[in-house]
């Protein structure tokens, strides 16, 4: 996370100069593996990220000194639950830096492994295992989260079915296509591609296109709508969310915001720079209903390094059209919003879940829970598939709060699912922690298969479903102590 301080009172917005608040990033763009002259891993992001930290140090003192800016950057602050686990074992805890960015989405570049290794073999197998390797796993489990890539153009259902595998046994979370690079751009709206967003939309996955011109983008526009009027689709656009990568490099193209009109669709800002960037939210900002709701931040590493500066900084700046709590939606709150499923595989099982309650009036208790949890991840038999903040509903993100009144800014670090599997690929559960009011605290162990399962990560009674929170009613019991909930805890995942 970021930490920001105002530089002067703003009385309309209620904040007072030297007001510090923390903003929580995530990167929507991000490539990892190996092509040609780029290569990333997961070492490499953090280093961009600790570089990149630098430079808007630098360009802070810059603009402050012309009075451009109404926030400044002061310092980056961890998640602490997330660098708990880095801190864990010597070997990961010189990973344990680069936390400007709290997550990134990761998905393979068109890389050395994305050719089928034989024929009839999938496009880019070898290279969604690696992306599954390094996003499903402690510590980047709690950083980074998987995408996958496949070829359209394979050929019959080759592309659709590695989608599913990667979808069901890895646990990727999203699609990158890229039409450019596989060679279909001028086949977007043809089966073959329309296919494999079909089944995306059915899984409900976040799609994020690759566009380098309008006439992409219009394309895409074009495949949403026909999609909308067949009823064959139906399933399918109920969990379709589509992201213009770059926003076809054209910020102020009227055709860019006639896309981003649809309630399906959604811009990234990688490759945008310098007058690029008041242009997109100037536009947005005039064009478009709820407009911070439809832009996401994103770095296209390692193809580009410091132009997300630009984006960063400007949201600080008094010329940024929107509010601390805008930056904050286009900072992270849409990537997540369209990532709100708990991460998942198909190993899982259905069963009944076990909930536990205890009053916490000093957060010890979290804290030793927590702590016992880490020591299962280093000493057990299970390892962490993700760790994923619970986040408000979609459309009512907050506007963060100073760090002197709670600090809050959407991403309820005190409230999340921690997916573990077992190491030898044959168990998968959800330990759901959350806060209650009156001090409570609450630990549901429960399955991320069959009726009875959380399926997203809002924290809202209205966005849960009814057996679910039925059946946790009725398997709960509340304890004394927090040792307690660690005994019953442990019990459970042994």
């Amino acid at each position: 996370m970021i930490v920001v301080r105002a530089v002067e009172d703003q009385p309309n917005r209620g904040i007072k100069k030297g007001d510090e608040f923390r903003l929580y990033i995530v990167d929507a763009h991000h490539h990892m593996g190996s092509e040609k002259g780029h290569r990333n891993t997961p070492a490499g992001a953090y280093d961009f990220y600790a570089s990149l930290w630098l430079e808007i140090l630098k360009q802070s003192k810059v603009l402050k000194e012309d009075d451009s800016l109404l926030f400044e950057p002061v310092s980056v602050q961890a998640p602490d639950l997330a660098t708990r686990v880095f801190n864990s074992r010597d070997s990961w805890k010189r990973l344990n830096h680069g936390w400007l960015v709290d997550r990134t989405v990761v998905f393979p570049y068109t890389d050395d492994y994305s050719s089928p290794e034989e024929p009839g073999a999938p496009s880019f197998k070898v290279s969604n295992d690696k992306i599954a390797s390094w996003t499903s796993r402690a510590p980047h489990s709690t950083r980074l989260i998987g995408f996958s890539r496949v070829n359209p153009l394979d050929g019959g259902l080759t592309a659709v079915e590695e989608l599913e595998r990667s979808v069901k046994e890895l646990g990727l979370r999203g699609l990158k296509l890229h039409p450019l690079a596989q060679l279909f751009i001028d086949s977007i709206e043809e089966d073959a591609s329309r296919n494999v967003v079909k089944r995306a939309g059915e899984l409900g996955l976040p799609i994020i296109f690759d566009t380098r011109n309008m006439k992409t983008v219009v394309r895409i526009k074009r495949l949403v709508d026909s999609m909308r009027n067949d009823p064959q689709c139906g399933d399918a656009l109920k969990g379709l969310r589509v992201i213009i990568a770059h926003c076809g490099m054209s910020p102020g193209d009227s055709r860019l915001f006639e896309a981003l009109k649809d309630p399906l669709i959604f811009g990234e800002t990688s490759t945008l720079h310098d007058r690029d960037v008041p242009v997109l939210f100037e536009t947005a900002n005039e064009r478009l209903r709820n407009w911070s709701e439809k832009l996401l931040f994103g770095t296209d590493f390692s193809f580009l390094s410091v132009q997300a500066l630009d984006i960063i900084m400007y949201m600080l700046s008094r010329d940024f059209p929107g509010t601390l709590g805008d930056a904050q939606r286009i900072l992270a709150g849409n990537t997540l919003s369209l990532l709100k499923t708990p991460f998942r595989t198909s190993i899982g099982s259905s069963g009944t879940p076990s909930e536990f309650i205890c009053r916490d009036e000093s957060r010890k208790s979290q804290g030793k829970l927590e702590d016992t949890l880490i020591e299962l991840l280093n000493k057990g038999n299970w390892d962490l598939g993700s760790l994923d903040f619970m986040i408000p509903p979609e459309g009512t993100w907050p506007e963060p709060r100073p760090i002197s009144s709670d600090g809050t800014n959407g991403v309820q670090q005190d409230s999340y699912v921690l997916t573990l599997t077992s190491k030898n690929k044959t168990k998968e559960c959800h330990v759901w922690i959350r806060r209650h009011p009156g001090d409570l605290l609450s630990c549901v162990v429960l399955s991320t298969q069959g009726m009875i399962q959380l399926d997203t990560l809002e924290n809202a009674s209205q966005k849960l479903g009814r057996v679910l929170l039925r059946s946790i009613a009725d398997n709960s019991i509340t304890l004394k102590t927090s040792k307690e909930m660690q005994s019953h805890v442990l019990r459970l995942l042994s």
